[in-house]
């Protein structure tokens, strides 16, 4: 005959319930999400008003392709930039084309320098440099377009969708920044008031 009470044999036996299974399972799924959150990089900042434009050179592509060149954004200290960041598939950046157009034959010339930079690679819609001279033909444009091949570019500048614009003061400032589709009217303001 066993010695054992019965309350230390219900002890012994007891199984865990759904309800222990949940908050187990609960548990278990923070600490792996705050373990992952923990381990990822921060995200990418947005250069803030007035804060210096962050320096870049990236290699030129015009309407067949690739052209051997690189420009510098601080190579245009002393001018106006009205800084694109698209891909040639995104149709939110094909529907900006005739404002953008406007807005060059506008301002386009000694004080404004129009720079599109294009993303490319799997995070951009596979975009290459093809696709960018394809894109500079079918809507013959005339301004400089760029290629950040590494995205990074992108980072520096906090961009996670396109277009996104920013217009860059003569002393390399972020005076402005825009995301998506962005009416002439705003983009002309602007414009006129930092051009001046």
């Amino acid at each position: 005959m066993s010695t054992h009470s019965k309350a230390e044999k219900k002890q012994r036996g007891r199984r865990l319930g759904w309800g222990d299974k949940i908050i187990i399972g609960i548990v278990l799924i923070v600490v792996i999400w705050a373990a992952y959150s923990l381990s990822q990089p921060p995200p990418p900042t947005t250069p803030t008003l007035t804060s210096l434009a962050p320096d870049f050179t990236l290699q030129v592509v015009g309407a067949n392709g690739l052209t051997g060149q690189k420009v510098s954004l601080s190579s245009f200290r002393g001018k106006v930039v009205f800084l694109e960041f698209m891909v040639p598939q995104c149709v939110h950046c094909q529907n900006m084309v005739s404002v953008l157009d406007q807005l060059y034959h506008q301002y386009g010339g000694e004080n404004v320098v129009f720079l599109s930079v294009s993303g490319s690679g799997p995070s951009w819609y596979g975009a290459t440099a093809d696709d960018v001279a394809n894109f500079i033909r079918a809507y013959n444009t005339n301004w400089i377009y760029l290629i950040d091949t590494s995205n990074t570019v992108f980072s520096m500048y906090g961009v996670n969708s396109t277009p996104t614009f920013f217009i860059i003061t003569k002393n390399g400032q972020v005076a402005a920044s825009y995301v998506g589709e962005t009416p002439y009217q705003t983009l002309a303001a602007d414009l006129s008031r930092f051009s001046a």
